[in-house]
């Protein structure tokens, strides 16, 4: 990891301006304001795309205060020791959007008060869920989205529908009253910032301060599109996308206190190599309803070599929180706070070679029969200590499937099983279905009770996939479960109210303890071991608080 943090120095030196780098200014409000101009302060572009023609590596452009309605595309890309750098104006709310004003309105007889907009010119694809959910469109009024629904027969107050073959919006107000007498919006650019897919892309470009909002993007495409290699993605605001918030694909890339919120499909995702996402939220994502199972919530990074996950905060995402996938290797991920999202906290899928550490799990999980705090599903070669999970369907989960093949990072096949996993120093406290859980739906726990699966798949004995469970701290309250070892469907799964008895059955958790953690009030949200708690003399649970959390979760 060396070379990694090397190169990102070198980056991040690069972010002085060098000697003959230009300042360029965007000031939509300006009265001088043209893209005929210099671009100087007193004479400034009118939009940011005519900036992303002219700049060269070096320069930066300070965009003011405005709602600029366009999709830039940067047309170069900087060098290593000269990124080009877009920045909002320090104080200034600058918003690219995808959407534009629409005004002309015209009211369709009958007794219905829908009103219609004419001609509709814009069709979109439409990708990973049948419609409503995998069409694109956005109508958005009074900064409110509205419903889509696929008929004018369907519509009904709050909802609008796009008839691509008539080449017509429709409109139906929750009130009922004139959209002429309202701000009405409609997305009709699929990004407010990059690249589309499969495009080149370009290198070494600073991106900073930004709200962008609304975009008839499809699921899996970001608004904003980070694509070629190292970019500085800080402090930008990502909301209210059709699909995904913000994606990357590259390497070298720094994504560092951006905020992606309500977002249709998901919060981020990407791939690529040395990859530093950094005190990010996540925030309330996938408010369409997109499979989960498929894509959706609040992270998914997939095809990927080497990464530092730190500071994450994802709350109440429909799905995962942070998910990992397919051929992803090499990354720590620790210090996050990971809340009330529907699926698993944490969840390493089809991959390995994880250091989860150092993070806070609540409340995660319960669509599906494995949610876990964290969750490492068909993956090996993983360290996971010193986390604590609270209230989640289980605490730290293990999920096998496998094994299972897929094409991996570099186009070759790769297969994965759950092996060569250390589980230590954890706290899993009040989860509640079991602290820990082997879920394994595998045939060395006898047939699937399906008779279309029944003795399919090939049998994995735990006792051979070299597992480490050790000096945890567990403790189930009343109605809740210890221990899960296989899962419940198959007949040879055994559960555990014990924790002797599954170190006699299994030889696992010798120096391991059931105990009450002793906390301050983690349904409150004050997550701190009290000074008699049995964790603090063995040094279990937090060992470094989670980015912006030490007053409700360090020792006292």
């Amino acid at each position: 990891m060396g070379l990694l943090f090397l190169t990102w120095g070198i980056f991040l030196l690069g972010l002085c301006a060098p000697a003959g780098a230009a300042v360029y200014h965007v000031a939509q409000r300006h009265p001088q304001a043209s893209d005929q101009n210099l671009g100087t302060a007193e004479r400034p572009w009118k939009t940011i795309s005519h900036a992303a023609q002219v700049l060269q590596p070096g320069d930066t452009v300070i965009v003011h205060g405005g709602v600029y309605r366009e999709h830039v595309r940067p047309a170069r890309g900087g060098k290593p020791e000269a990124p080009i750098t877009y920045q909002a104006a320090p104080g200034e709310e600058v918003i690219i959007t995808g959407a534009d004003l629409v005004t002309e309105w015209q009211r369709v007889p009958g007794e219905k008060p829908i009103w219609a907009h004419r001609p509709w010119p814009y069709k979109f694809p439409v990708h990973g869920a049948p419609p409503p959910v995998g069409r694109c469109e956005q109508v958005i009024v009074d900064g409110q989205l509205l419903r889509p629904v696929l008929t004018r027969e369907e519509m009904s107050p709050g909802t609008f529908c796009a008839d691509t073959e008539v080449q017509v919006l429709y409109l139906w107000l929750a009130d009922g009253s004139d959209p002429r007498q309202h701000t009405v919006e409609a997305s009709v650019r699929n990004r407010c910032f990059g690249f589309q897919w499969k495009q080149p892309g370009v290198d070494y470009l600073v991106v900073r301060g930004f709200v962008m909002r609304y975009g008839a993007n499809m699921a899996q495409r970001g608004l904003l599109y980070c694509v070629g290699n190292h970019w500085l993605i800080e402090n930008n605001v990502i909301e209210w996308a059709n699909g995904n918030g913000l994606s990357f694909r590259g390497e070298g890339h720094v994504l560092r206190g951006n905020i992606c919120r309500y977002n249709g499909q998901m919060g981020l995702g990407g791939g690529g190599r040395d990859i530093l996402l950094e005190n990010l939220q996540l925030l309330y994502n996938n408010q369409k309803g997109f499979p989960a199972g498929w894509e959706a919530g609040g992270m998914k990074i997939t095809h990927s070599r080497r990464g530092k996950v730190i500071g994450l905060y994802a709350i109440g995402n429909r799905g995962p929180g942070l998910w990992f996938d397919i051929d992803v290797r090499d990354f720590e991920v620790s210090r996050c706070y990971v809340r009330d999202n529907f699926n698993s906290g944490i969840f390493v899928e089809i991959s390995g070679g994880f250091h989860l550490h150092d993070n806070l799990c609540v409340g995660n999980g319960g669509a599906n029969w494995a949610d876990a705090g964290i969750c490492l599903a068909e993956s090996n070669d993983c360290l996971v200590e010193h986390n604590l999970c609270l209230g989640n369907k289980t605490g730290i989960g293990l999920r096998e499937q496998g094994p299972r093949t897929f094409r991996g990072f570099e186009g070759q096949e790769v297969t994965y099983w759950v092996r060569n996993v250390t589980l230590r120093r954890n706290i899993c406290a009040f989860n509640r279905d079991f602290q820990f859980g082997l879920w394994s739906d595998n045939v060395f726990f006898g047939p699937h009770p399906s008779p279309q699966v029944g003795n399919q798949g090939t049998p994995l004995n735990p006792a051979e996939q070299h597992y480490l469970l050790e000096e945890n701290l567990y403790f189930a309250a009343e109605g809740q479960g210890l221990i899960l070892w296989g899962v419940p469907w198959r007949k040879k799964h055994e559960t555990f109210a014990a924790l002797a008895d599954f170190t006699q059955a299994h030889g696992q958790e010798a120096h391991s303890l059931v105990a009450d953690p002793r906390l301050m009030d983690w349904k409150g949200g004050d997550y701190r071991l009290r000074p008699d708690s049995p964790a603090l003399v063995r040094g279990m649970g937090l060992q470094e608080p989670p980015v912006g959390l030490r007053e409700i979760v360090g020792r006292e």
